[in-house]
């Protein structure tokens, strides 16, 4: 700082006496912003780089988070299994073969021509109706009617297998036990093409689930007898296959 000659000092405090503003003092004043204007401008160097500073070494903000897809979050969101299932889960095919081996097996039911009778029976419940009451010219079949048109398991038979056209082929007037005309009643097809298990099996599911048919082991074997009797005149081409059918129901009861 330049240092003010004395003389000058001199002239400055007489003009500011002049002048009523003081002398020491004024000058004390006028001088001493040169003085402190050093000191000052040192305090406020620090005070302006502080904030220089913290700018300087303020840590960048973190990126933001990365979202989450839907099905990602709803995966974390998902209740999960309780831990104890996990055990049971696993012990379940070891419980469930456990109670199948513990159930009584059921019993073998035996394969008779009642049992295939209702099936085949399918075919003709078109025209007799489907508990044999009959259809319009058809005749009927339960109540004991089908019984009463034919005096025999074989008699029954013979007219199923030929029917209408093969009784009038071989000049066959009339059918069953009352003698009705061939025809008269409906055209009355022919089941040759019937298995001989079929064909035993559609006659006495009639006889005996329709009509109401009685049949013991004696009167049952009676009937079998003239089937065999029946087809070996009328069919016997067609003996072997009916006596194997009969032999492999033989000893069953009616209702097998």
């Amino acid at each position: 700082m330049t240092e003010v000659p004395e003389h000058l000092l001199q002239r400055s405090r007489a003009r500011r006496a002049a002048l009523g503003l003081g002398g020491d003092a004024g000058e004390a004043s006028a001088t001493a912003p040169v003085a402190a204007a050093p000191e000052a401008a040192a305090a406020a160097a620090p005070a302006a780089a502080a904030p220089a500073a913290a700018v300087a070494t303020a840590p960048a903000a973190p990126p933001p988070p990365t979202p989450v897809a839907p099905n990602v979050q709803a995966a974390l969101s998902r209740k999960k299994i309780p831990f104890w299932v996990i055990p049971v889960l696993a012990a379940l095919p070891i419980w469930a073969l456990m109670y199948a081996l513990t159930l009584d097996k059921p019993a073998g039911t035996a394969a008779g021509p009642l049992a295939e009778g209702p099936t085949v029976y399918g075919s003709c419940s078109g025209c007799h109706g489907p508990a044999g009451a009959g259809v319009g010219a058809f005749p009927k079949l339960s109540d004991g009617a089908v019984v009463k048109g034919f005096a025999t398991v074989a008699d029954q038979l013979y007219w199923v297998m030929e029917g209408t056209d093969g009784f009038k082929a071989a000049g066959i007037a009339t059918y069953g036990t009352s003698n009705k005309a061939v025809g008269g009643a409906g055209n009355m097809p022919g089941w040759k093409s019937l298995t001989a298990e079929e064909l035993i099996s559609v006659v006495r599911y009639e006889r005996e689930t329709l009509s109401g048919e009685e049949m013991d082991e004696a009167k049952l074997q009676e009937a079998y007898d003239g089937v065999l009797a029946m087809v070996n005149e009328k069919f016997p081409a067609r003996a072997a296959e009916f006596e194997a059918a009969i032999a492999g129901w033989a000893g069953l009861p009616p209702d097998a």
